[in-house]
């Protein structure tokens, strides 16, 4: 089982706009969400996001106004975000998400920690840590957005764990689930085709087994409200603010 980090790097960085169903599908989406929750209304300032990648969620914010400090370990990923970002306010910074405090210098009027980052950090003492950064570094009236996958309350089965990602003439992208206690491992399977011949590259690795309503009181625990938690298509979205 590899790390988090040398997953990316080996398996799926040049793949993963692509394996996550395009950038412009997902991006949009995410521009959806982040307007139904009002964010594009919220006054300007700081936005950062965690765990950002190629830039799902840091191009909606930049377009809706704010500067938005972009945090990801994949130098590959985030080459691929600068490219995507053009002349958008989106400053990069290649790091463990776990330091972004490092790399501010103000208060943020939002923070998202959207896909299934959360989930990539290695224990629950990483994840408190994160949030209680993430609440500190929030201005008054800011907003925390998180969303992350359930491994928890619907454990697959036999061949339920065997999941159908991506695929197109030359590419086929498929995982498997192992269940451990404390997290999953991810198995990733990506066939290329290669002069009418295809090869198979797999690679796994770990992802938390996250309970949101843990979350949830992690949140309240750093003074933070919870206003919106659901579990929809097996994605836990919690969004918290600070009112004081």
């Amino acid at each position: 089982m590899n790390t988090v980090k040398e997953h990316y790097d080996e398996q799926l960085a040049d793949v993963y706009s692509w394996m996550a169903g395009g950038f412009e599908a997902v991006t949009e989406g995410n521009r959806t969400f982040l307007r139904q929750l009002e964010i594009d209304k919220m006054p300007r300032g700081l936005a950062i996001d965690l765990g950002a990648g190629s830039g799902f969620q840091s191009v909606p914010l930049a377009e809706f106004g704010f500067s938005v400090v972009a945090v990801d370990f994949s130098p590959a990923l985030l080459a691929e975000l600068r490219q995507r970002a053009g002349n958008l306010s989106i400053r990069t910074v290649q790091d463990d998400i776990v330091n972004f405090s490092r790399h501010v210098g103000e208060a943020a009027q939002v923070i998202v920690c959207m896909g299934d980052t959360l989930t990539h950090l290695e224990s629950l003492d990483a994840v408190k840590s994160l949030l209680s950064d993430a609440a500190r570094l929030l201005l008054k009236d800011g907003k925390l957005v998180l969303t992350f996958r359930d491994y928890v309350s619907a454990e697959l089965r036999s061949e339920q764990r065997f999941i159908p990602v991506q695929a197109d003439e030359s590419r086929i992208f498929t995982c498997f689930l192992e269940y451990h206690e404390d997290f999953v491992e991810v198995f990733d399977l990506l066939y290329r085709k290669e002069n009418e011949q295809w090869k198979l590259n797999v690679s796994s690795y770990p992802k938390l087994r996250l309970d949101g309503s843990w979350v949830v009181n992690q949140l309240l625990e750093n003074g933070l409200t919870v206003s919106h938690s659901e579990l929809a298509n097996g994605m836990i979205k919690i969004v918290a603010d600070k009112s004081g």
